[in-house]
């Protein structure tokens, strides 16, 4: 089969990383404007959308024919995004969730561009997951360190971005009536205020006072890291769109060589040092960047730090991107 009659069908036009994805995909030339077919649940709700000078139509799911010869790359989930992944798998094409919605299903791996891709070529199903953006920043930073590490606390800063995006709208509007002198609306998802507060958890609680996303999180980094690795995670919400921060307390098995672990980290793939990074610092990098490493308090095997990046562009878009890649160019 030549390479131009593959195509890539992407399913989430409104989603929150879509606008990025499409501008690193022209960025990188990764596909021409003919290989490029858009999905929605109704293809009336959603515009035209112009890659490479071209438009190109938004089409329904319902009406789409998949072929062996397409990457279906989902990015929003919900009712037609699952019947995508369903139909895409039935009609033999390489499926990439990165919604979550094949997340807790272990017969579908999960797979991180710069730690696991080789597995691609083992699989015995054509899908594969993406870790949720928190889950990939965390496990590129803790990757160096995985054959040290004994335990690791995580506390994850999401931005409102990583809420969908009824939470990036809804703290805009909010934002615009503060200004005005006016009472803003509670977020009806959520249930709180998101513009300028900062939230505990922007979910429910489970019984066990973990939040579903803060399970998921540990699961993913089990399955990157390995099952032997003791993990915890709290996420919480702030009122920034974009950038995420973890701080990162890991117990290695040994006492702490605080220069030995800088230097395993500062030669990590796609890893930067810096002193005091900000999530600022990282919107529009490529790089996941560190900073405030130091030997904890508690114990003398104790290390900490933090880390940030583009949840979006970086976490998202660029691991999408490198993965479509592999799959167009080589299955």
């Amino acid at each position: 089969m030549t390479e131009p009659t593959r195509e890539l069908v992407i399913v989430g036009v409104n989603s929150t990383p879509f606008a990025t994805l499409l501008e690193i995909l022209e960025e990188r030339k990764t596909i021409g404007a003919e290989q490029l077919k858009l999905l929605a649940e109704d293809e009336a709700d959603a515009d035209p959308q112009v890659f490479a000078n071209r438009s190109i139509p938004v089409q329904s799911v319902k009406d789409f024919a998949f072929t062996p010869d397409q990457v279906v790359l989902l990015l929003s989930s919900g009712d037609t995004a699952t019947e995508a992944l369903a139909q895409g798998e039935s009609a033999g094409a390489w499926v990439v969730d990165a919604a979550g919605l094949s997340r807790g299903d272990d017969s579908v791996p999960l797979i991180h561009p710069l730690l696991n891709s080789a597995e691609v070529q083992q699989l015995e199903r054509r899908v594969l997951a993406l870790p949720g953006a928190g889950a990939a920043m965390i496990a590129e930073a803790l990757f160096p360190l995985a054959a040290q590490l004994k335990s690791v606390e995580v506390v994850l800063n999401q931005p409102l971005s990583a809420l969908g995006k009824h939470g990036v709208d809804a703290a805009a509007a909010q934002t615009a009536r503060m200004f005005n002198g006016q009472e803003p609306e509670v977020d009806e998802v959520t249930g709180q205020r998101l513009a300028f507060n900062q939230l505990s958890s922007a979910e429910a609680l489970l019984e066990s006072g973990h939040n579903l996303s803060e399970l998921a999180l540990v699961h993913e980094l089990r399955r990157l890291l390995g099952d032997e690795i003791a993990l915890d995670a709290t996420i919480n919400t702030t009122s920034v769109f974009h950038g995420q921060l973890a701080n990162v307390s890991v117990t290695l098995k040994e006492a702490a060589d605080l220069e030995q672990v800088r230097g395993l980290l500062s030669n990590g793939a796609r890893l930067e040092m810096q002193e005091r990074p900000s999530s600022q610092d990282a919107v529009g990098s490529e790089n996941t960047l560190l900073g405030r490493l130091r030997r904890g308090l508690i114990s003398p095997q104790q290390v900490k730090f933090c880390a940030v990046s583009d949840n979006l562009r970086k976490d998202v878009a660029i691991n999408c991107v490198q993965i479509v890649h592999l799959l167009l160019k080589t299955h």
